[in-house]
């Protein structure tokens, strides 16, 4: 194109007084393609970002992904990008894809709080627990009022078996979100794991309070019925868990729940 441009300028322009004033029209016309150009890239940014959030909120993971994708090759570098896209790539199960992603928003914005909490979390799910807890600690140092960082830690000390520290994250986080029921999930799994079943019941019978269909509570709750020799209770909450979800795990343990009830009751 600027090639056409420069043989139009000098098809139209032959005289010496001409050569000035024909650099002069070149240049300002090249100015105003590339103005152009960069108004239609940046438009063309904001629609896939537009494309990329309505979709995200739709829960069209897919096509959420391939919109904020193209706005990043377009050039478009921002840290909330890469975050919701990392999300969404957990969301599809892809945890290296999704660490990647948070990795480069925390590389733009150091202090991103929610994307060191993310990335634990995929960390955790591949049983990077080192790692994880760095990125929590770094999370709680950024915002220490992170509910989230308190909670996600707290699950991360459970999977190693350090009790104590995750009943006092989930403590923290309960008292920052006291209506969130993950939070006494994780705790009252915590107290059950150092056999404090009455603390345990408690948790999950108010995490059932604030969440009526949350599964895992009501499993939760089995297990610790179950501990009790109360079998009937035990096994109530078991089959509540396999109306409530289809997750394979919760399934599992339920199905295991109701057989060990039935046979020791």
């Amino acid at each position: 194109m600027i090639e056409t441009i420069r043989r139009y300028i000098r098809k139209k322009n032959t005289s010496g007084t001409a050569i000035h004033f024909r650099g002069k029209t070149f240049f300002i016309f090249l100015l105003v393609i590339i103005a152009a150009s960069f108004t239609v890239s940046g438009c063309q940014t904001e629609n896939y970002i537009k494309e990329g959030n309505a979709a995200m909120e739709m829960g069209r993971v897919d096509e959420a992904i391939t919109a904020f994708s193209s706005a990043i090759d377009s050039g478009y570098k921002d840290a909330t990008i890469y975050y919701k896209r990392g999300i969404l790539q957990s969301l599809k199960g892809n945890k290296e894809e999704a660490i990647d992603d948070f990795s480069i928003a925390i590389s733009l914005m150091p202090d991103y709080a929610e994307a060191y909490c993310e990335r634990a979390v995929a960390y955790g799910t591949l049983g990077q627990i080192e790692e994880a807890l760095e990125d929590l600690d770094k999370a709680i140092e950024i915002d220490p009022q992170s509910a989230k960082a308190f909670s996600n830690r707290s699950a991360a000390y459970i999977s190693i078996g350090e009790y104590d520290k995750a009943i006092s994250d989930a403590s923290t986080a309960i008292g920052f979100e006291p209506r969130n029921p993950e939070h006494y999930v994780n705790r009252g799994w915590a107290y059950f794991n150092v056999y404090y079943y009455e603390s345990a019941l408690n948790d999950f019978n108010r995490a059932i309070q604030l969440d009526p269909t949350m599964a895992i509570a009501y499993c939760n709750r089995g297990w610790v019925h179950f501990s009790k020799m109360k079998y009937t209770d035990a096994i109530a909450d078991f089959e509540k868990v396999l109306t409530l979800t289809n997750d394979p795990t919760l399934v599992a343990a339920a199905k295991q729940g109701i057989k060990a009830a039935q046979d020791d009751k």
